[in-house]
């Protein structure tokens, strides 16, 4: 299998390097657009893996689209807005693809825990979201963060309030709250406060191998699927 990995940062270059060790992948190519680079500058890959900017985005429908079918598309950028996620389903229409903010196996199997507590708890507890990452992060709250809120709160029962200030009191909502500091991968907490009692699930990411390792295993297994949207969960389980 061939791939070409769009952006040239950390997590880019990481892709990267652990493309190369794996044995079923034969050709990898990374191109940065905010270079000026093109995917039109290298052969055709099967997949395609963006880990560079939203900004990217339509040059990456536009080619993909082009190709009807023959290049899926496994996307790990975050920040994307609503109308950038309307683009992707379209895109899905004519290619395969998987879109997540996270991929690692454990987050993915956090979201699933949730989505079993929640039924159990939204009815008698508080909820509230903390996320960790180092000091470099751009967009805040986390792509994760908004993921587990919205485990937390599928049909947006509740206001998401963004960090907290001045004297008001809680209401209906889910607090999710930000922190950007260090150098610290990734730590995201969901806490459900119950009179006299709390439980927090929390997941902690040690390395950012976690997040490139799962990128390549959703590339391998996207390659020669059918035009669609794809969750992660088909990937991991």
């Amino acid at each position: 299998m061939n791939i070409a990995i769009i952006g040239t940062g950390t997590m880019g270059r990481l892709v990267r390097d652990m493309a190369l060790q794996n044995p079923g992948i034969e050709r990898v190519c990374n191109i940065e657009p905010a270079l000026g680079e093109s995917l039109y500058d290298v052969q055709q890959p099967d997949i395609l893996i963006d880990f560079s900017h939203p900004d990217a985005l339509e040059s990456i429908c536009s080619y993909t689209a082009e190709k009807a079918g023959r290049v899926g598309v496994v996307f790990a950028t975050t920040g994307f807005s609503a109308e950038d996620r309307k683009k992707i389903r379209m895109l899905a229409e004519k290619a395969p693809v998987i879109e997540s903010s996270n991929f690692s196996y454990g987050i993915h199997t956090m979201k699933k825990i949730i989505s079993y507590a929640v039924p159990m708890l939204k009815d008698c507890s508080d909820i509230e979201i903390i996320e960790k990452h180092h000091n470099q992060k751009v967009d805040s709250p986390s792509g994760t963060a908004l993921a587990l809120a919205a485990c937390c709160d599928p049909e947006r029962q509740r206001e998401w309030k963004y960090g907290r200030s001045g004297e008001e009191k809680r209401r209906d909502e889910i607090g999710i709250h930000s922190v950007r500091a260090g150098t610290i991968f990734g730590e995201h907490t969901v806490l459900f406060a119950l009179k006299d009692e709390v439980i927090e699930i929390r997941h902690t990411a040690f390395s950012k191998n976690i997040f490139a390792k799962g990128a390549i295993e959703a590339a391998l297994w996207l390659k020669g699927k059918q035009p669609g949207l794809y969750p992660l969960e088909d990937v991991f389980y």
